[in-house]
């Protein structure tokens, strides 16, 4: 992953806005160069040195899948906020020493929306010391010089601090490696090379120099880690049929509630029918047993039982029927229930009628069509007449 690949991007505190460093060394506002890139395009950004910090941190006995988890912890003394501020991000190791990268979360949040607002997405930004070589160098850059010693230092370092700074990485350094020092004038690289070389003369095996472009080394670190996810060519070519699915789904769902509860009204409805019928039965055949009834009442209602009983009923239902039809009081007549009795062989009739004269004269009707009719009971009830009346070969 080359650096030419990318556009430096910096956060200019004095001005309170983000800028793009030009190749030549100048700034463009981040508003302007926003305007040059295509509408909704992807954005690779690198992030200036000066906008983050690199540890090196010692974690003695912590495996290598439990550092992101431990950095955290090893850090938190190091910090000036709250570690919920930060973006901490592990890259590596070197020397027994783990590598990590933190940087403001609000200064990222702030980078995002920008983006956001100038309709482009952001999908990797790229730390400016991640692409340094994996061997020790220093390279000039913009107002000071960018280093990287693995398992020592790595970070950006202005021309007011270099001495600080050398003295800190010389230090810990055993000098069994080599350092390439690099800059826009060899002039600028043999000055570097004489102060470490008389200040530390046993820092560096070998100390190069050279003018131009610093090395770099491609790397797959990105500060957007956990918070940017670019989406495939896979992805947007399979979303045409999400609402599709999305829509038969809706569609398969609300037809299953609808088959739910049509089958448990159903289910009531047959509850309910199943409890009259067994209640018209005990009216009906009320020494009868009930067990298998619905059964049994067909049968009944069909005449094909295999006793003369149902017939007998039969006969006495179509009878009665014949006589409250024909009888002249007819209108007068209303039969509350119906009670038989297989054993007996009879009907015991529950009727409202409008006076005992009426009431005689339904006996008769039932007598005329051969029928043994005998008034059980009778009293008076606000006007009317209820009784009780037995019909059959046992009258």
């Amino acid at each position: 992953m080359n650096s030419q690949q990318y556009s430096l991007i910096q956060w200019r505190a004095d001005l309170g806005s983000w800028s793009i460093r030009q190749s030549d060394g100048s700034h463009q506002s981040l508003e302007e160069w926003a305007k040059e890139q295509p509408e909704l395009s992807q954005v690779r950004l690198m992030l200036s040195a000066t906008d983050y910090a690199v540890h090196w941190v010692n974690l003695p006995g912590i495996k290598a899948r439990q550092v992101s988890r431990a950095l955290p912890f090893a850090l938190e003394d190091t910090l000036i906020g709250d570690l919920s501020e930060y973006i901490i991000i592990p890259a590596g190791s070197s020397h027994g020493r783990h590598r990590a990268y933190l940087v403001s979360a609000d200064l990222i949040d702030r980078l995002l929306d920008m983006m956001e607002l100038h309709h482009l997405r952001l999908v990797a930004l790229i730390p400016e010391t991640a692409v340094l070589a994996e061997t020790p160098c220093i390279g000039r850059t913009d107002g000071g010089w960018l280093a990287s010693v693995p398992g020592v230092f790595e970070g950006y370092i202005p021309d007011a601090a270099v001495n600080v700074c050398i003295d800190y990485i010389c230090r810990d350094d055993d000098g069994s490696t080599a350092l390439n020092i690099c800059a826009d004038t060899l002039d600028q690289a043999l000055l570097l090379q004489t102060s470490i070389a008389t200040g530390y003369p046993e820092a560096f095996s070998e100390i190069h120099v050279h003018s131009g472009d610093i090395k770099t080394t491609e790397t797959t670190v990105n500060l957007l880690q956990g918070r940017v996810v670019e989406s495939s060519d896979e992805d947007r070519s399979a979303a045409w049929w999400r609402s599709t699915v999305i829509y038969a789904a809706c569609v398969a769902l609300l037809g299953a509630g609808y088959l739910f509860t049509s089958n448990l009204q159903l289910s009531q409805r047959a509850d309910q029918v199943s409890e009259a019928s067994l209640q018209l039965y005990k009216s009906w055949f009320p020494n009868e047993r009930t067990a298998n009834y619905e059964a049994l009442f067909r049968r009944k209602i069909r005449g094909d039982d295999s006793g003369t009983a149902s017939a007998g009923f039969n006969v006495l239902m179509a009878d009665v029927a014949a006589a409250w039809d024909g009888s002249a009081v007819k209108q007068k007549v209303r039969i509350n229930g119906i009670r038989y009795s297989d054993r007996a062989g009879d009907f015991m009739l529950e009727l409202t009628v409008g006076s005992l004269p009426d009431l005689e004269v339904f006996r008769q009707s039932l007598t005329e069509r051969g029928l043994n009719a005998e008034i059980a009971s009778a009293t008076e009830d606000n006007g009317a007449v209820k009784g009780r009346m037995k019909i059959g070969a046992g009258a």
